[in-house]
């Protein structure tokens, strides 16, 4: 067993260290920082929006402009990665 950086002790599942946020134990899940460009979030609501739309036309019976729509939208999160 490792010994835990902060208070020396055998590193345990059940640390109580900074209220069970110990060191030693990794975390559950990984945050990603947050993008901090405007374009970025415009074109991600955009992106929304769009499909959105796309699933009412689904639900209509479009099937046609459905397809597009989320084609198009694909198109909109290559665009939004490069942003």
């Amino acid at each position: 067993m490792d010994k835990c950086n902060v208070c020396h002790n055998q590193y345990s599942p059940d640390c109580d260290w900074n209220q069970g946020r110990c060191p030693m134990r990794p975390p559950l899940f990984k945050i990603q920082p947050m993008d901090p460009s405007k374009r970025h979030f415009y074109v991600s609501l955009v992106k929304s929006g769009i499909r959105i739309i796309a699933g009412i036309a689904l639900f209509r019976g479009d099937y046609s402009a459905a397809g597009l729509l989320l084609i198009s939208a694909e198109f909109l999160g290559i665009l939004e990665e490069l942003v």
